[in-house]
């Protein structure tokens, strides 16, 4: 069942509707669908559904088959994805489907997922995670990408649990704009018609290398207005004792100004295995 925040059910009449505790958002119900050949729901998100084929291929496709923005989403992301190309540290894309967009599985699923059902993660696994993660943003924004929406849920992990950027249908490309926007954990502050840039990317990976080195958001126990007024003012968690700690504080404090730097950070702080 659809339901808004507080959960209450939303009307099943196709209309968007206000969610009571969020005048910003509107969700409308949209009956489920499996474009032919899938067998398998894997996950859903706020303009497409993951499903499987067999041959364990994944579509990525709208869950409202005609609606435009959704279909526009997934243009923006056909068309990044083919201009990046091939990437160790990106999904792999296999190419456009009559009801979507093709890529290889991820056998791991996201990191979030995977956090939350492994208690103990390594400090080593912790490092290349944060490593090949830079690595990943390093690429996209060398080839003119912002990805918008930084966080735990689109990076992925394939079988040796190397990381793989995902998720490009609200990313920033050239003439191209998915409109996405950070969640508020994520978000640099700044006016809402300001749109995202390298900044507000580094400043929402400074929040990702946070929630890998302790597996928790920033200011988990704050409401979201809490989290957003204390970084306005910038305060930030506490990090001086947590491995790559400068660097999370300088991406919250927008000292880096390219992703490159903050790799090279991340490289210098890492600690090699004798």
């Amino acid at each position: 069942m659809a339901t808004f925040a507080d959960g209450t059910p939303v009307p099943k009449d196709g209309k968007y509707h206000v969610d009571p505790t969020n005048p910003m958002s509107q969700i409308k119900y949209c009956e489920p669908w499996y474009p032919p050949g899938v067998t398998e729901f894997l996950s859903g998100g706020n303009t497409a559904h993951l499903g499987l084929f067999p041959n364990g291929t994944v579509l990525k496709y709208a869950w409202e088959k005609e609606d435009r923005h959704m279909l526009h989403s997934l243009s923006v992301e056909h068309a990044i994805l083919s201009a990046l190309g091939q990437h160790d540290r990106l999904v792999k894309y296999l190419g456009k489907h009559e009801h979507g967009l093709l890529l290889h599985r991820a056998l791991n699923g996201d990191i979030r997922s995977y956090m939350s059902k492994h208690e103990h993660i390594s400090p080593q696994l912790r490092q290349k995670w944060i490593t090949q993660a830079a690595e990943a943003l390093a690429f996209i924004h060398l080839n003119g990408v912002i990805h918008c929406d930084i966080h735990p849920n689109n990076f992925l992990l394939d079988e040796e649990l190397n990381v793989q950027l995902c998720d490009f249908a609200g990313s920033l490309f050239g003439s191209l704009d998915g409109g996405a926007m950070e969640s508020t954990r994520y978000c640099l502050p700044r006016d809402w018609r300001d749109p995202p840039n390298i900044t507000s990317d580094l400043f929402a990976f400074g929040s990702f290398m946070y929630y890998i080195m302790t597996g928790r958001e920033p200011y988990a126990d704050l409401s979201d207005d809490d989290v957003k007024a204390k970084f306005e003012q910038k305060l930030f968690p506490d990090v001086e004792l947590l491995q790559f700690g400068s660097v999370i504080k300088g991406c919250w404090a927008g000292d880096f100004k390219r992703a490159d730097d903050v790799l090279e950070a991340i490289l210098a702080a890492s600690i090699v295995e004798s």
